[in-house]
């Protein structure tokens, strides 16, 4: 009878839990959807070219390190380089699109690491598509009730990078054409220089036939 009634009184408790533990996941799950909201808005920020979007959702002192290694605490400085390099990478008739897949965030507290990949697709100028994954991991801070990205960052494999390796091959295509050309030219002068030094020997100096 102790062990019965002792029974009871562990299910009690656990019953009166339960009601905790259910606010406790409703809270949570509040804090993942306005994560993944943040998640959404950056990934329509950069798919529509305006990043202004994401401005709302930064912390006062936030910073950025994008793929090309750079740190960003200013967002104007932010803008103006992001700006700068989608046009040397798209040109005028180029596109770049972007999905975020994220993973489950960690929620400590007031703090959430959130983190995930990214598949990009790139058109250039030429029309020529480059569709490779990055990584990116973001720090959030829970302010006034609201979450805002304290620290973002953004990286791609140097080794499995097809812009790179697609910049490679043509540099070396180019270096390949320079140097034929320049043998090309180097082989021309030197017929042209044998051809004005046999053409000036004087007739006395020339060998009888």
């Amino acid at each position: 009878m102790r062990a019965l009634g002792a029974l009871k009184f562990v299910l009690v408790g656990l019953l009166a839990l339960l009601p905790l533990t259910a606010a406790a996941q409703e809270e949570n799950k509040a804090d993942h959807d306005a994560l993944r909201n943040i998640r959404r808005i950056a990934e329509d920020a950069i798919n529509r070219n305006d990043l202004d979007m994401i401005r709302p959702y930064l912390a006062q002192e936030f910073s950025i390190v994008t793929f090309t290694d750079r740190e960003f605490t200013d967002f104007d400085a932010f803008k103006a380089q992001w700006g700068k390099t989608r046009r040397k990478m798209l040109g005028e008739r180029g596109s770049f699109k972007v999905d975020l897949d994220p993973e489950l965030s960690l929620i400590k507290g007031d703090i959430a690491l959130c983190r995930g990949n990214a598949k990009n697709t790139l058109m250039n100028d030429s029309g020529k598509v480059f569709e490779f994954t990055s990584h990116w991991t973001a720090t959030c801070q829970k302010v006034g009730g609201k979450w805002l990205v304290v620290r973002a960052h953004n990286s791609l494999d140097p080794f499995h990078n097809p812009i790179l390796e697609h910049a490679v091959r043509s540099l070396l295509l180019k270096s390949v054409g320079a140097a034929a050309l320049i043998s090309l030219l180097l082989g021309a002068a030197l017929v042209w220089l044998l051809y004005r030094s046999k053409a000036g020997t004087p007739a006395s100096k020339r060998p009888p036939t």
